[in-house]
């Protein structure tokens, strides 16, 4: 098949397919939310892909989507990383409570992405502030001064809990406020913002800290973040130079980590939920394009309107008298025949032939006897013989199919 043929089929193939499309051209008056960051969004603020990755690494994860569910999963009695990040909404003061509970026992750890005053009395319990206020580091390489990098100490691998060396391991932030650490805190400053930064609420220069870890002596972990943004689907895989996102989280995440027993805890529960658009509508692509193509054929539509007419009085002219309904079944078997001849030319010019039949009985016995005979004889086939090709021929294509697309 020429490949100009090749291209004519396969617009008609897209022609039909758009007119049959189910797809819609939407309009609304305001986009709706879309969440927070919860780990079933999978919106670029949602952490649906941090949470694909946590099942993918071999982690046990239970999502909580109630206070119930957390309360009874933080109560019980299995070592657990209690993983919040970026709420909506506060801990209750009983959800506090379990959390200090677990934690100050050693059977809680905690990974906290909190960058507003919304939980301030969870940052509480391990002695932490935050201002709310975003961080502005002049030095950073992003077009926006809140979004900048940071750097793991090389000291942090050699916390308990975590092993590996994070030396030089980068990460961004994207909009942090600073995390202050009161005197009686056991957290340390793991991440900050270059001496050149400052934020909106002091404007005086000096780093920021935007994360902090702590042990306990029970042997709990936390590390608290002022910045859900590595965890987000929008920076997730981000890798740039020095910078890898993933390996960043998997770092604080290791950290926080006491066992490959333990269970990941994220909370799910702490999140509004998506407001839809207050208009929205869709028009629907099919209809739409074939009352285009409608609206250009209009012309030749009016043409051949009048035609039946036409041939019947021509044919008058000649004393054949036709009704006009059977003037119109004659002009359509024309067109017929004629559309039938042009698409056969265009696309099936070789004879038509019916090589599934047996062969004529005089191929077998009346071709001289020869080695090319012999041959020809080897290579004919019966119908059940093409048959049978085509359906070894099938389970080659599928076998591919399915190597290729899984189905």
């Amino acid at each position: 098949m020429k490949l100009r043929q090749f291209l004519s089929i396969l617009g008609v193939v897209a022609l039909v397919a758009v007119i049959y499309s189910p797809s819609t051209i939407g309009f609304s008056s305001s986009p709706g939310g879309d969440g927070g960051t919860g780990p079933t969004d999978t919106s670029s603020s949602g952490t649906s892909m941090f949470f694909s990755y946590l099942h993918a690494s071999g982690y046990h994860v239970i999502i909580a989507n109630d206070s119930a569910e957390l309360n009874a999963s933080l109560a019980g009695q299995q070592k657990m990383v209690y993983l919040l990040v970026g709420p909506d909404l506060a801990l209750s003061s009983l959800e506090v409570s379990a959390v200090r509970s677990g934690f100050n026992s050693g059977r809680v750890s905690a990974l906290i992405a909190e960058g507003n005053t919304t939980n301030s009395a969870l940052l509480g319990v391990f002695g932490a502030q935050v201002t709310g206020a975003p961080i502005v580091d002049p030095t950073s390489s992003f077009q926006d001064n809140r979004v900048f990098t940071v750097q793991l100490p090389l000291s942090f691998s050699s916390e308990p809990g975590y092993l590996g060396n994070t030396a030089g391991l980068e990460g961004v932030i994207d909009i942090a406020s600073p995390l202050n650490i009161t005197a009686s805190s056991a957290l340390r400053p793991i991440a900050e913002s270059s001496p050149s930064s400052y934020d909106l609420k002091d404007g005086h220069l000096g780093p920021r800290t935007v994360a902090a870890a702590e042990t306990s002596p029970s042997g709990s972990h936390v590390i608290i973040m002022t910045d859900s943004g590595p965890f987000t689907n929008y920076l997730f895989n981000y890798s740039q130079g020095a910078v890898n996102e993933k390996a960043f989280v998997a770092a604080i995440l290791g950290y926080v980590n006491p066992g490959e027993n333990a269970t990941i805890l994220l909370d799910n529960s702490h999140y509004l939920a998506p407001k839809p658009p207050k208009f929205s509508m869709g028009l629907p692509i099919g209809p739409l394009v074939a009352y285009g193509i409608e609206q250009s054929f209009s012309g030749l539509n009016s043409y051949y309107a009048s035609f039946p007419s036409q041939v019947s009085g021509f044919l008058g002219g000649y004393g054949i008298n036709i009704s006009a309904g059977l003037a119109s079944a004659l002009v359509a078997l024309i067109l017929l025949i004629s559309v039938y001849g042009a698409v056969t030319r265009w696309f099936a010019p070789e004879k038509k032939g019916k090589d599934d039949q047996p062969l004529p009985a005089v191929e077998r016995t009346i071709v001289a006897q020869s080695r090319a005979r012999a041959d020809f004889l080897q290579t004919s086939r019966s119908k059940g013989g093409y048959v049978a090709t085509l359906a070894q021929l099938y389970e080659v294509l599928d076998s591919i199919v399915l190597d290729e697309f899984g189905s």
